[in-house]
């Protein structure tokens, strides 16, 4: 029981909370509050360059932020923390207006959020325990609710006006447009820290995202491998069935 009520509030923090946004402002953070399984494959081969002086920024490096697709949304994404975990994790997650969802395909563990009235069912399976726990989030919408990936791949629309930002590229990441950029934090004239970040040109989040420290290890990275807006419907939630699963209430 004290393993699963550590995992339920870890992932419902992970979920509520989510994680500070990539090198995007001038106080941004890491991956504060997340709890995940075991990962499904060894830490990621870096696609950007440390040590690279030669960019600029050009007239056309500038996005819009858009976040409408944050009320009806499916995303599949890769997520690594050096400080957590030697392995990458996949997750998947889905979002109408009225239940939201995120499973870890590596171990089959989901969450599964539905509104229900004035407050939020929540559930946690577990299949490899064939387990599932309830609990009742009060006074509550599916609204209320900022997932990690909303949080994680959020970005404002001042990067690249910020003088330690530089703009690389336009490239493509899983299908979509992207602006490159790079950020370099600095520490008596010296480079501590260097991270790249890949922002949709449609919504203007960050698709991708790499950090590595002063000794160009990587240190914190993701990379959204599928994303769709505005196609999710209520019964795309009708296959979660919890049939036969053990029931815990919390």
């Amino acid at each position: 029981m004290k393993i699963k009520r550590i995992m339920l509030f870890g992932l419902l923090l992970a979920m509520l909370l989510g994680g500070a946004a990539c090198k995007n402002n001038k106080d941004p953070g890491y991956v504060t509050e997340y709890s995940y399984q075991a990962g499904d494959s060894t830490a990621p081969q870096s696609t950007g360059s440390p040590g690279e002086t030669n960019v600029s920024a050009t007239v056309n490096s500038t996005f819009t932020v858009n976040n409408s697709w944050q009320k009806n949304f499916t995303a599949v994404y890769k997520y690594y923390d050096r400080s957590k975990s030697a392995d990458t994790v996949t997750i998947e997650e889905k979002r109408c207006a009225t239940a939201f969802s995120a499973s870890y395909p590596a171990t089959g563990n989901l969450l599964f959020y539905r509104a229900n009235g004035n407050n939020i069912d929540f559930y946690t399976l577990i299949p490899a325990q064939a387990q599932y726990v309830h609990t009742t989030i009060e006074n509550k919408s599916i609204d209320d609710i900022s997932t990690t990936f909303m949080k994680l791949t959020q970005v404002t629309e001042s990067l690249p006006t910020l003088s330690n930002v530089l703009f690389m590229a336009d490239e493509t990441v899983a299908g979509r447009p992207c602006k490159k950029y790079i950020q370099r934090a600095y520490v008596n004239g010296a480079v501590t820290e260097t991270v790249y970040v890949w922002v949709d040109t449609e919504f203007g989040f960050a698709m991708k995202c790499e950090d590595y420290n002063s000794a160009s290890e990587l240190q914190t990275y993701w990379e959204v491998t599928s994303f769709i807006s505005g196609m999710v419907t209520l019964e795309d939630f009708d296959s979660i069935n919890i049939t036969n699963y053990t029931f815990t209430e919390e």
